[in-house]
């Protein structure tokens, strides 16, 4: 007799259940298939093949799209709420990326290597010769 274990048979891996619901709810909003199998919990090959072959997850699949907004802009008042909040929370949390941006581009700062419009018309004026600056002057509306 050896003292070593007799050998076993392996144990099977636990399934996990997967929403198959779920999927083709984010199937019919665009997601690829890598991004859904990711999500739920199975393989993208898994979810690939149920999507050629079950006639019910189709269904559930065409049920999804029909569920979909015909138009963009049935979207966009959904979409312009959720980005207002998101970018609300990060301005919250202090990120400071998206402070910067967002002041960027509601033109609430000018970068120090930009002069403003008022500096760049001097710049011009200051150019001009004495002929070039009175003839100017005569292109002024009267009052």
């Amino acid at each position: 007799m050896s003292k070593e274990p007799e050998p076993r048979a392996r144990r099977q891996a636990a399934r996990c259940v997967v929403d198959w619901d779920r999927a083709a709810e984010l199937l019919a909003r665009g997601l690829t298939i890598a991004a859904v199998a990711e999500r739920v919990g199975c393989s993208p090959a898994t979810l690939s093949r149920k999507r050629r072959q079950d006639p019910a997850f189709q269904a559930a699949l065409d049920r999804g799209h029909d569920a979909q907004p015909e138009t963009e802009d049935d979207l966009r008042p959904h979409l312009r709420s959720t980005l207002h909040g998101a970018i609300e929370e990060q301005v919250r949390g202090g990120n400071v990326r998206v402070i910067v941006w967002l002041a960027d581009r509601l033109k609430l700062v000018t970068p120090p290597s930009q002069s403003t419009p008022q500096e760049e018309l001097r710049a011009i004026l200051n150019e001009l010769s004495p002929e070039e600056l009175k003839e100017f002057e005569a292109l002024r509306d009267e009052p």
